[in-house]
């Protein structure tokens, strides 16, 4: 698995460890005025749910740099960003090196995202993302992959010869978010999101509660929108900003190539049928202090292909504001 599995296998609790590191500098931290920057790391594993789980969305790591957009549309705050990222998907047990048990093909993404976000004061937010990248052997994922599982001393992957091939990754991303209602505790979120391109090619509505410490929509955590804040000489030493959140949603998927193939480029020596509708969940904890965020959420899923099983993640988010 990727790196992020060595680790927290070799420690167990590391992610509880970055939450008490992170929350012990954060709360050290002096504000000063208003920052315009951030570098955002989002780490996704199944181990965090389970050392024994390694299989379909096994991992991804995401590396955000964000900025304060120079020219704002009046009464539209924007922040641009560029990402990279690599994901791993497996079937059920890396073991198997017969494809007619896999329940998914094996998967390596490497891409880069470039976004513009628009954080609208009358409860709205829009995300515009194009991804472009490559899948399949040129992104040596199975090399990465063997060799970590390979220096651990677990259970090597043995069917990455049957990957999806090689093809150019072209998506376009959409994500749209309007406040349906709002209290001094707690609020309401509509959350629509659309993929269209070479990989992923899907829409999605889900519904989601927060319950807590709640910020202004427009400069909430939940969608990074704390650039441009302008804060006191001295951060507060307690999260300015503190809530739980629960989402549930419903996905169609009209198109996805790490399970059915490229749309263009190479031929995959082993596909499978990804089911039409997807049920996802998810539950989080949100902390947010002048220049940290903090953020865990566990994410379910309810089977992506015709064999395969439910599914379930951690990720961790951690923003740094500058």
């Amino acid at each position: 698995m990727f790196s992020i599995h060595f680790l927290t296998s070799k420690y167990g609790i590391c992610w509880l460890f970055v939450f008490i590191s992170i929350s012990s500098v954060a709360q050290g931290q002096d504000s000063i005025q208003t920052k315009q920057k951030e570098i955002r790391l989002v780490i996704e594993n199944d181990v965090f749910t389970s050392f024994y789980r390694d299989q379909y969305y096994t991992s991804g790591i995401f590396l955000h740099y964000r900025w304060l957009a120079a020219n704002q549309i009046a009464k539209r705050k924007m922040i641009r960003s560029a990402s990279f990222h690599q994901s791993i998907y497996t079937p059920e047990l890396v073991s198997w090196d017969d494809p007619s048990k896999f329940d998914r093909p094996y998967a390596g993404v490497l891409a880069a995202y470039f976004s513009q976000e628009y954080y609208m004061d009358s409860g709205h937010y829009l995300k515009v993302t194009v991804e472009m990248g490559i899948i399949g052997p040129r992104t040596h994922t199975d090399d990465f992959q063997i060799k970590w599982h390979t220096f651990l001393n677990i259970p090597v992957p043995a069917g990455w010869k049957y990957q999806i091939g090689n093809a150019p990754i072209i998506n376009l991303h959409g994500i749209y978010a309007r406040q349906l209602a709002h209290g001094t505790y707690s609020d309401l979120i509509s959350e629509t999101r659309i993929s269209l391109g070479t990989t992923f090619n899907s829409a999605s509505e889900d519904l989601v509660l927060r319950l807590g410490r709640l910020d202004n929509f427009k400069s909430s955590t939940h969608y990074n929108g704390r650039l441009g804040l302008k804060w006191q000489e001295v951060a507060d030493k307690k999260p300015i900003e503190t809530y739980l959140f629960l989402a549930i949603g419903l996905q169609y998927q009209v198109y996805n190539a790490t399970i059915e193939g490229n749309l263009i480029g190479a031929d995959s020596p082993h596909t499978e049928i990804a089911k039409d509708w997807m049920v996802q969940k998810r539950i989080g904890l949100t902390l947010s202090w002048s220049t940290f965020d903090l953020v865990t959420v566990y994410h379910f899923s309810s089977p992506e292909t015709t064999k395969a099983k439910a599914h379930q993640y951690v990720s961790v988010n951690i923003n740094k504001r500058f």
